[in-house]
């Protein structure tokens, strides 16, 4: 049972322990920029291999782990420890082909002599990744980390920035705003400068970079994605939202053009600006009132869309449907009201406004008083 301590047996012949002394370049510089295949046994094959790697990249930090794996093995020769050196090498692409690489390359080494253990060398690193494949052939007595000054920080530094660059390239969450963006403004604006329209071309930018930001600010692109997710009801909120939002833009540059067309009040401020305060009120009261028609419409448009998504859904939600249909009703004659007075000013519509406003006011206070009570949230269940 003793026979496998420190003291052999006197029937067992006693065997000479063998390190190897491994260096592992896992992307595969060696190969890359050098032209050495590997693996590459032997302290002059090394040594070779080394200098030509530093002649090829003087500042290529695998050649000085190869020139410390040498040195390494120098010091073990001289304490009269049996040793071999070696270099393996993995791929450019690193990952999974690379580990496997090494490790038949490892294998093929270890199969042909007696080593004990390995003694591996490395700059730190993702070549330590690769440990566990080395201790698949043979166990690791010691590992000599080399410290090239500011190579392994600038190492890591890189292959962080690549990591984020490849993200930014490959993964389609990110490149369609990484590049996707950049892309379209390059290509409509080389179309428009070509076509002698560079003012026109710094405009487009400026609208696709806003409505980038718009669209991912407001989680615009997530929340379509998730109506379209909801099948017919999906679409439906979809059609009426995008329906909605076109009525009222429509509506919008209608009242542009009513205020516009009071050239009164338009001309009175262009040539002074202080005249603001007496036609500006004129102006809003023809805003309002040569939009308000579309404007509502378009909330109105969206709110029946929802009211009818929720109800065939099951929704509790439609009771705010409701409300917003309602409340659109109550506060359109007062506006209206609002803007006639503005446009006008006779005592006539100042009557109308104040009766309006009343009106306006009793309807949302029964409305409120009656259906809010059941519009209040209870929870993610009875809202969806």
């Amino acid at each position: 049972m003793d026979s496998q301590g420190d003291e052999s047996s006197p029937n067992m012949p006693q065997t000479e322990e063998k390190y190897l002394v491994l260096c592992v370049d896992r992307d595969d510089d060696l190969g890359s920029k050098a032209r050495v295949e590997s693996p590459v046994v032997g302290r002059k094959a090394a040594v070779e291999a080394a200098t030509k790697l530093a002649l090829a990249d003087p500042e290529e930090a695998d050649a000085n782990a190869i020139f410390a794996a040498v040195k390494k093995y120098d010091e073990l020769v001289e304490s009269n420890t049996p040793c071999e050196v070696a270099v393996v090498c993995g791929d450019p692409d690193r990952g999974f082909q690379a580990d496997r690489r090494v490790g038949r390359q490892v294998r093929s080494i270890v199969q042909g002599g007696s080593y004990s253990g390995v003694v591996l060398v490395s700059d730190g690193g993702e070549d330590e990744q690769v440990i566990p494949v080395i201790q698949s052939q043979k166990p690791i007595v010691s590992v000599h980390r080399v410290t090239v000054k500011h190579s392994q920080t600038v190492e890591e530094t890189y292959e962080i920035l690549g990591r984020y660059l490849r993200m930014l390239v490959f993964d389609p969450h990110y490149s369609k705003y990484a590049l996707g963006v950049p892309g379209l403004i390059l290509v409509l604006a080389g179309i428009l400068i070509v076509a002698n329209r560079t003012f026109e071309a710094g405009i487009a930018a400026l609208l696709i970079i806003g409505g980038a930001f718009l669209v991912r600010g407001f989680s615009i692109d997530r929340n379509v994605t998730g109506l379209l997710h909801r099948g017919p009801t999906g679409f439906l909120r979809f059609f009426s939202l995008v329906a909605g939002i076109i009525v009222a833009l429509v509506g919008i540059l209608t009242g542009y053009g009513s205020m516009l067309s009071d050239t009164v009040a338009v001309k009175a401020i262009s040539a002074n600006p202080a005249n603001i305060l007496v036609y500006g009120g004129v102006l809003v009261g023809n805003f309002i009132g040569g939009s308000i028609d579309f404007v509502w419409g378009g909330i109105a448009i969206y709110a029946a869309g929802a009211l009818l998504s929720h109800l065939a859904r099951g929704s509790a939600r439609w009771n705010r449907d409701v409300f917003v249909l309602v409340m659109l009703a109550i506060l359109y004659l007062p506006l209206q009201t609002f803007s006639a007075y503005l446009v006008s000013g006779n005592a006539q519509s100042i009557f109308l406004l104040v009766s309006a406003v009343l009106v306006g006011l009793a309807a949302i206070f029964a409305l409120t008083t009656a259906i809010y009570p059941r519009v209040r949230v209870r929870g993610p269940a009875e809202n969806e």
